[in-house]
């Protein structure tokens, strides 16, 4: 066997290690992930500002929404904000508000446009109008168990004294708590059920690897705490903007790119050094009528983001981190180094991811309505991991809520 082939062949098997290394990192991370226990919080507790952004009439809005009315926590406001009068989500937050009056509540309409990314526009009024500096950021298609906030908080406090714990942070300290998303296939469309395979095994799976392991920021941004004075701290990474003479600092600051979750949790870790914080609650995602296409296209869009904003050598092992890729290399690597049979070593591999993924899923929802995961849906999403990888790494355009935009070097976006 020629040299060249022997040391990929090592060297494979080195990646493969660490491949599997980090699923079952993110299985054992997953096991924690039991009905958390109710804390006992005191009077004088943190308030909390809860801010849903809201677009449309997006999938299960109502219940949603009403989720965050029946949270069991002692000081919060919730503010729904909105850019049109007319948007249709309005009519539901009315109906919530009058089906609640002792709950705190507040419908904001701000149309005001600084950048490219709509969700940044829609949260600037909230920002500016909440009562509390601590503001947990849900997006509308989000529920969760009403003890998750106090959870949360708790998550934020640590160690620290209460009413330090938000003006003075400490290298270090936590500045930022977030929650895997776990998907409800709330219409069984195969798009929907193969979103669903997705974020409840794989994504799950490395989402939470990566975060116990805790060497840089990872953050989806479908349900985030933080403080608002932190994030007024921070400075624009934009390189369009640091060239303005005043360039924008605070939440404006990250408005030209379109993944301002992940931009705004790099910034608290690397500006201010604060780290990142998970609990043992998910954040329900409920999935609406996806076809397969739309499927593909959402995965395709964040690949087409990340691959501008992420080291190019990050992106491009991405593939070997998918079950088939790795299981087929991992087969011609043992067989060329060891002998073993390619297809036996090949049929254990998938075995084990499969038992593995169904694991992190079960672990997951011990403490939310079982939804399971269909196997035909897992075995599509694995066969198209490489294909979309491949569609999505060739292309710089993408479309969001309707809208064309194209993502540039730097991981700005502009209008197509």
């Amino acid at each position: 066997m020629p040299r060249a082939a022997v040391l990929t062949a090592a060297i494979y098997l080195v990646l493969y290690g660490a491949v599997w290394a980090l699923c079952l990192l993110g299985w054992r991370a997953a096991q924690r992930y039991k009905k958390p226990p109710r804390l006992i919080m005191p009077e004088g507790v943190l308030g909390v500002t809860i801010i849903r952004p809201l677009c449309g009439l997006d999938t299960n809005l109502y219940n949603a929404l009403e989720s965050t009315m029946k949270l069991d926590y002692p000081k919060f406001e919730i503010l729904f904000t909105v850019q049109d009068e007319e948007d249709e989500s309005v009519p539901v937050v009315k109906m919530l508000m009058q089906k609640y009056p002792d709950v705190k509540t507040r419908l904001i309409i701000d149309p005001r446009n600084v950048g490219v990314n709509p969700k940044i526009n829609n949260l600037l009024g909230a920002f500016e109008q909440a009562q509390y500096d601590l503001l947990w950021v849900v997006d509308a298609t989000i529920s969760f168990v009403p003890g998750i906030l106090r959870q949360s908080v708790e998550a934020f406090i640590g160690q620290r004294d209460v009413e330090a714990a938000h003006i003075a942070p400490q290298r270090g300290d936590v500045g930022l708590v977030h929650h895997v998303p776990f998907a409800v296939a709330h219409q069984r469309t195969w798009g929907s059920l193969v979103e669903q395979a997705f974020l409840n095994t794989t994504h799950a799976k490395m989402y939470l690897a990566i975060n116990t392991l805790a060497i840089d920021s990872c953050v989806m941004g479908k349900s985030n705490l933080y403080s608002r004075t932190n994030i007024a701290a921070l400075s624009t990474p934009s390189q369009t903007l640091r060239n303005l003479s005043e360039p924008p600092s605070g939440l404006a600051a990250f408005a030209p790119f379109l993944a301002e979750d992940n931009m705004i949790a790099l910034a608290l870790w690397h500006q201010l050094g604060l780290r990142h914080a998970m609990t043992s609650d998910v954040a329900l995602d409920f999935l609406g009528s996806l076809s397969i296409w739309d499927y593909v296209q959402r995965r395709a869009r964040w690949i087409r983001v990340r691959k501008r904003m992420t080291p190019f050598l990050v992106v491009a092992l991405e593939p070997f981190t998918e079950s088939i890729l790795s299981g087929l290399c991992a087969a011609w690597a043992m067989n060329n180094l060891f002998h073993w049979s390619a297809s036996l070593v090949f049929v254990c591999h998938m075995s084990a991811w499969i038992i593995v993924d169904v694991a992190v899923c079960r672990a997951l929802e011990r403490n939310v309505t079982s939804t399971g995961v269909s196997l035909a849906a897992w075995v599509l999403r694995e066969a198209l991991a490489l294909p979309i990888w491949i569609y999505g790494i060739c292309g710089n355009t993408i479309v969001w809520r309707g809208r064309r935009y194209r993502v540039l070097s730097s991981g700005e976006a502009k209008i197509a």
